[in-house]
């Protein structure tokens, strides 16, 4: 059989592993396959009736692909390589791999290292970028939506794709979630712990009733509703987590929470009148990946997030990084009694943590950085 002819007999999803069987081998390592990047998997601008099965096998976890030479060092055979599929004969999401280890780059402040990938730099230094394009142009407008509070321009950037309801149906009628095989969109529905102790206070838009007032069929209806928004918003990302530039898909569950993207904390739905409006409105869905989101459960706006990054990353590469406080842990963040800091409290704690000034130069160090951040907080907002 000739090469031609052998290549085309294979599906996409065996050529693919394949392609990572064969990078593994000549890199000697076990990172390729391991991860799914988002272009490969949504392609297009639009998902829609006539691509979005492609996308599914793209997206799926697949069966080890092994690889067969023959006498002349050519690929002879590949056993394996084919997506799992579900009963449905689409995929189970939990499934799908996830960035993990060295691939997976992190922005909190406990860990976050501009030296060690360019987009990180590009996201928390954008005034270094101004002739940038492509992938670091995107990092480069994402740090300046941040830094200026630009929620619009950090909504535009992220959804990435149109989404068609033909494509959102198909979808969640063949992708599955959990053990028990349920529709990607119901498994979806309850993030953002509203069926926990924030079901007392979510407010369903536009009205003065609370989610947990509803009555059963009320709760089903609009967690229905819910989890289709969901599913759309993670689609229009291509999978990406909202608040970094990284290009890798994030299943949403543990890899990828939802969180809003404005906090429910400033909204109608606790502060009334004096909100900035509604919390739990599709325009106010993310997801963000599991790292990222410890700063969307501080409650920090977008500027915060960006200087509490920028001020990490400045003393890492001064040689505090050792010194960096770990991230809070889900029970410290779940805790309805944690203090809440303000952006100029966040800073201060930040700094007087990490540089720990018990020496004069360790205090001018300190002090230092507490001018630079009131100056870089006096002339953001003045842009804004």
């Amino acid at each position: 059989m000739s090469r031609i002819r052998f290549a085309q007999q294979l599906s996409g999803d065996v050529k693919e592993a394949a392609a990572d069987a064969l990078l593994n081998e000549l890199t000697g390592s076990t990172r390729y396959g391991k991860t799914r990047e988002a272009d490969y998997v949504f392609p297009n601008d639009q998902l829609d009736i006539g691509n979005v099965e492609e996308s599914i096998t793209r997206l799926g976890a697949r069966t080890p692909a092994n690889l067969t030479y023959g006498k002349d060092g050519k690929i002879i055979r590949i056993d394996g390589g084919e997506v799992i599929r579900n009963s449905k004969g689409g995929i189970n999401i939990d499934k799908v791999p996830s960035p993990s280890g060295q691939e997976y780059v992190k922005y909190s402040p406990s860990v976050v290292d501009s030296t060690q990938d360019l987009l990180v730099e590009a996201q928390l230094y954008p005034e270094r970028f101004p002739d940038a394009t492509g992938s670091l142009a995107e990092a480069r407008d994402l740090g300046f939506a941040h830094r200026y509070n630009d929620y619009d321009a950090y909504r535009a950037i992220n959804n990435r794709m149109e989404v068609t309801p033909e494509a959102l149906e198909r979808f969640n009628s063949v992708v599955t979630k959990g053990k028990a095989e349920k529709p990607i969109a119901t498994g979806m529905s309850g993030g953002g712990a509203i069926l926990g102790n924030r079901g007392d206070t979510v407010l369903i838009p536009e009205t003065d009733r609370v989610f947990s007032s509803l009555n059963k069929d009320e709760k089903a209806a609009y967690l229905k509703g819910r989890g289709d928004a969901f599913l759309k918003q993670w689609l229009q990302q291509k999978g990406r987590s909202m608040g970094t530039a990284q290009t890798q898909i994030f299943p949403p569950g543990n890899p990828s929470h939802m969180d809003h993207i404005q906090s429910l904390s400033s909204s109608i739905d606790v502060k009334g009148d004096d909100g900035w409006g509604y919390s739990d409105v599709p325009t106010n869905f993310s997801y963000l990946d599991q790292d990222y989101n410890v700063n969307a459960k501080l409650n920090y706006d977008l500027q915060t997030t960006h200087q509490l990054g920028r001020l990490a990353d400045t003393m890492r590469q001064a040689g505090y990084g050792d010194q960096l406080p770990p991230n809070l842990t889900s029970k410290q963040l779940s805790n309805p009694n944690r203090q809440r800091l303000t952006q100029d409290e966040a800073v201060k704690d930040l700094i007087i943590r990490t540089v720990r000034p018990n020496t004069a130069e360790d205090l001018d160090y300190a002090l230092k950085l507490l001018k630079q951040a009131e100056n870089e907080q006096s002339r953001w907002n003045r842009i804004s």
